[in-house]
This record gives structure tokens, C-alpha cells and sequence, in this order.
């Protein structure tokens, strides 16, 4: 996790640095104070950069192990890596997963293939999802074996099964796909009257800038009149 003078440690590390009963945290590294959002280690924001260098590195010791035993039937040697999956599979299980029309698409190499491939090259062959975002902030902050799938229309944030049981229950929820939805329709709508607007801004800016250009005009033109009228005013002074 990141604290607000934005140096990161694990949330094991944090939680030992955390004083029961307080909401704040101590940094070890500045002595800068941060305060806990929610009193809880688990609010403060992740790491995004470090939590994705550490997936990869989990997924690469994993891949290039030799000891790891097949993800599914956790009894064979594994032979390959589904990467969409995430999953060390045997020839047993490989074979399985090969069959299935869902899963046959999937992403994967052989760790045999791994043995010799750099470390640039096996981050090639992982889907792009490991280095997005939103990879990581889907999963909820409070406990990470859940992923923020609901949504809490009370609250106006996503939340997972187990949130919305606990601290959001009783609250209308519903699919964060439906959330996402409905706010693809008000940013739509909202975008459509901001263009009305500016169209309607334009149009009065438009209109000031033709006032201006008559009044310059007339400006000139009184200006033309005053000089005339001066001018022969002078030359009657003059005569006399």
C-alpha cells in the first residue's frame, strides 16, 4: 500500500507499524504521519506499479519452478502455463483444458519453451491484463479474495459479495456492469448538453464579437464626425 508521503509497504509490514485503537501510520522510513481513510491498512490505495511488478514476478518464479506441482489435479509435474488461466497444468490436466471449446483459445506456452526464453520474452508472452489497472483495483480492499463485482447504490461505490452482507447490507446493490451501464448513459447525456451548450456559447460569443465589430464601426464614424466638426470650426475661428 501507499502511504500519503508515498512510500509503499506490504500490508503484513504496515499492519505491525499500525498502533491499536489509532488511525494513522507512522512511515519507519520519513516518520511522516498518514491517516487511515477507513481506521483500517487495508483502505489505503495500492501500490499499482509495485503490486504489478510483484504479479509478475510470482507469475515468472512460477512458471520457470521447477518444484510447482500442476495448479488443477495438484499431483503431477505441470508441462505448460495457461496464462488467462493462471494455472500450471500437468499433461492430464493440459489435455482436459485443451478439449474444453471455452477454454481451448486460451493464451499458453510449454515450460519447456520457458526454459529458454529471456525474462523480456516470457513478459511478451503474458496478456496484457497483467500490466492494466485494472487488473488489481477490481480486487476489494478489504478482503482480497473477493473481486468488487456489485455495486452500492446507497454508498455510489463498488463493493463485493462479502461488503455487501456486512458493512452495505440492507443497501440497494446491483452488477457493476449495469452500473457501468448506466453511467455510460449519463456521461452521454451529460456530453450531449454540454455540446447544446457550447453551440449555444458559441453562438452568443459570435454575437458579441459582431456587436463589437458595430460599435468599433460606429466608434469610427463618431470619431470621423467629431474630427470633421472640429476641423471646421477651426477654420471658421480662422477667417475671423
Amino acid at each position: 500500500r501507499v502511504l500519503s508521503c508515498l512510500h509503499s509497504y506490504c500490508v503484513q509490514c504496515i499492519t505491525k507499524l499500525h498502533i491499536e485503537d489509532t488511525t494513522f501510520i507512522i512511515c519507519p522510513t520519513c516518520n511522516h504521519s498518514t491517516t487511515l481513510p477507513t481506521g483500517r491498512v487495508t483502505s489505503l490505495p495500492r501500490n499499482i506499479r509495485l503490486s504489478q511488478e510483484t504479479k509478475l514476478d510470482t507469475v515468472l518464479s512460477k512458471v520457470t519452478s521447477s518444484s510447482s506441482p500442476c495448479d488443477s489435479c495438484d499431483e503431477n509435474s505441470p508441462i505448460a502455463y495457461c496464462t488467462e488461466c493462471d494455472q500450471l497444468l500437468c499433461n492430464v490436466c493440459w489435455d482436459a483444458h485443451q478439449k474444453l471449446k471455452l477454454l481451448r483459445s486460451h493464451s499458453s506456452f510449454s515450460l519447456k519453451e520457458a526454459e529458454n526464453m529471456s525474462r523480456d520474452r516470457l513478459i511478451k508472452m503474458l496478456p496484457s491484463s497483467y500490466f492494466s489497472s485494472s487488473f488489481l483495483s477490481r480486487t476489494c480492499p478489504y478482503h482480497d479474495d473477493q473481486t468488487l463485482d456489485l455495486y452500492c447504490q446507497q454508498c455510489n461505490i463498488p463493493v463485493c459479495v462479502k461488503c455487501s452482507g456486512i458493512s452495505h447490507k440492507d443497501h440497494p446493490v446491483h452488477q457493476v456492469s449495469q452500473q457501468i451501464i448506466q453511467n455510460k448513459e449519463e456521461i452521454q447525456q451529460s456530453l450531449e448538453q454540454f455540446q447544446l451548450v457550447n453551440q449555444n456559447l458559441k453562438k452568443v460569443i459570435a454575437a458579441g464579437e459582431e456587436m463589437k465589430e458595430k460599435i468599433k464601426a460606429r466608434k469610427n464614424e463618431v470619431d470621423t464626425t467629431i474630427r470633421q466638426a472640429f476641423a471646421k470650426l477651426q477654420h471658421l475661428l480662422q477667417q475671423r
